[in-house]
């Protein structure tokens, strides 16, 4: 059996087959591990995932890349990337503020997937994320609590994964910041636990809601106002809505 490289902080290494699939062995073990964790209600329809400090669920955040990536050769992981950017810039077409020139951040992006469909878009884009992955392209090193860019410094700041932050109000809070008087605010969000072809939490989910209403509405109470609503299925047949807000 052919040795695979992975991930090793911030190197590629060779590793054997039995030091890889006890690799594998550890994250899984790790991700039933926090899969496992009592969830707590938070406010406004919101819950969260029980982590003992912050440092936990940046552990926790951080393992889901490293998991992906001993699955994925450097061809699955071109073609995941390629795939997901197509299907996003279709989603993102005719969305009146997407318009070439425009200047994008997008949080928790991992492999940068949602970069490249703002670039095809013939906008400048960036993405930050707690763990980019070796030799990544369009992601850098970032907290979306915590974000390092100036205020007022884009036009456009785009995610699909408040069901990864540990605080939302912060993360909304710093979405804010950096958009420019007017900018917009895109969000893609899973249906909740009572909508309609809604689903519940996965393992890596820090945060989750009964209902994608219950985001919207927490968005708008930090500064935004919601201009559009979306609904669309993934390529599993998730049901999701992308919402376009503004800063106000």
């Amino acid at each position: 059996m052919l040795n695979r490289v992975v991930k090793s902080g911030k190197k590629l290494v060779s590793m054997g087959p039995a030091a890889f699939f006890a690799m594998r062995k550890k994250q899984g073990a790790m991700a039933k591990t926090f899969g496992g964790r009592e969830w707590h209600a938070a406010n406004d329809g919101l819950s969260q995932r029980s982590y003992d400090s912050y440092e936990e669920y940046v552990t926790h955040q951080a393992t889901k890349l490293d998991v992906l990536l001993t699955k994925y050769d450097d061809k699955k992981r071109a073609e995941t990337i390629v795939n997901f950017s197509a299907r996003l810039k279709e989603r993102l077409g005719d969305v009146e503020c997407v318009k070439p020139g425009k200047s994008v951040l997008c949080l928790a992006a991992r492999l940068g997937g949602e970069c490249l469909a703002f670039i095809e878009s013939g906008c400048f884009a960036l993405g930050i994320d707690l763990n980019p992955g070796p030799d990544n392209r369009f992601v850098v090193t970032g907290d979306f609590h915590r974000l390092q860019y100036a205020d007022g410094s884009v036009d456009i700041v785009f995610t699909n994964s408040l069901d990864h932050c540990f605080e939302m109000e912060k993360v909304i809070a710093e979405a804010n910041r950096v958009l420019k008087s007017g900018g917009n605010f895109i969000v893609e969000v899973a249906r909740g636990m009572q909508d309609e072809a809604g689903r519940d939490h996965g393992l890596y989910e820090a945060t989750w809601w009964e209902s994608s209403d219950s985001v919207m509405d927490v968005i708008e109470k930090g500064g935004f106002k919601k201009v559009e609503v979306r609904p669309f299925k993934t390529n599993d047949d998730v049901s999701w809505d992308t919402v376009i807000f503004e800063k106000e």
